[in-house]
């Protein structure tokens, strides 16, 4: 069994499972969905399951690695998918999004990660990130709240686009508005 977390003490988070999974064979990947259906718990074994599916004629490559825990509970999943003729450039646009991310909310805290690419990858020019929250509930588990996150190169030109959800502490359910209004 493949462990994927990170650290003795420390519970599997979105990254861990996104390297995981890995990339996908001969094509770049143009679109990602990473999610925990509990909060993770440190220290907690999961064993994977692949599913990959290719599709002749829109030459599709789609991903689906399912993660579960000792007594079976589906726990986690990883989606990728992309296109067999496309080069794999996204992983700056990608590295910029979870930076920004897991500066903003920290990493353990992730519980969602969607992300697209919208635009070429493969320049120099700078990219920058900015995050909007679009909603917050509380789920059955805990206090979360939805963002967006946009990713656009210093001349404007849209590369990446997340939707994240991440936990939030129960009293910070009301500063979020205030944090939110500014962004």
């Amino acid at each position: 069994m493949k462990s994927v977390v990170p650290e003795t003490g420390s519970a599997p988070t979105f990254l861990s499972l996104g390297v995981a999974a890995g990339g996908l064979d001969g094509a770049g990947a143009d679109e990602a969905d990473i999610v925990f259906f509990l909060p993770p718990r440190p220290d907690e074994p999961l064993r994977g399951r692949t599913r990959t599916v290719r599709d002749a004629e829109t030459h599709r490559v789609d991903r689906t690695v399912e993660y579960f825990d000792t007594v079976g509970r589906r726990v986690a999943e990883v989606f990728l998918s992309g296109c067999e003729d496309a080069p794999a450039t996204s992983e700056r646009a990608v590295g910029e999004l979870a930076r920004c991310v897991v500066d903003r909310f920290g990493v353990e805290n992730v519980r969602r990660f969607r992300v697209r690419i919208t635009g070429p990858t493969a320049g120099t020019e700078p990219a920058k990130c900015t995050v909007g929250v679009l909603q917050h509930y509380r789920t059955d588990h805990e206090f979360v709240q939805d963002v967006a996150v946009m990713c656009a190169t210093d001349s404007g030109a849209v590369i990446a686009r997340a939707w994240v959800t991440v936990a939030v502490p129960a009293q910070s359910h009301t500063d979020v508005d205030a944090v939110s209004a500014s962004a």
